[in-house]
């Protein structure tokens, strides 16, 4: 397993009760879901789609999130242990310590292919 890096500037997000992070130079913008239909970040885990906040990735793809918090202190990236490296269709980073709680730190754009990838009935 290799050691742990520092990384700083994260997009802090929910997804009903559910937290995912998201390095800040891989949003482009943040909007209000409207238009072509975001891949919602709650289908990861098997939730209703919905979101109030559309993430908008370097690659144009999309995300929708409940909820989020820009957090710009450093933390620490741990590695992503080899039993859940292939869960998220290869977009999870890391976890990274913030705010009391652990938060996985997923590649946004990696992450929405993940999610237009799942079956429609995922929910």
């Amino acid at each position: 397993m290799a050691p742990a890096s520092p990384v700083r500037g994260m997009l802090l997000c929910h997804a009903g009760p559910h937290r995912l992070a998201f390095a800040a130079h891989e949003v482009v913008s943040i909007t209000s879901p409207g238009g072509e239909a975001a891949a919602s970040a709650a289908l990861a885990f098997r939730a209703p789609p919905g979101a109030s906040r559309v993430l908008v990735a370097t690659s144009g793809g999309t995300v929708g999130v409940d909820a989020l918090e820009i957090d710009s202190e450093t933390h620490w990236l741990m590695p992503v242990p080899g039993v859940v490296a292939s869960a998220s269709g290869g977009s999870l980073r890391g976890f990274v310590l913030a705010r009391g709680a652990l938060w996985p730190l997923l590649g946004l754009a990696d992450f929405e292919r993940f999610l237009r990838g799942l079956p429609r009935g995922a929910a």
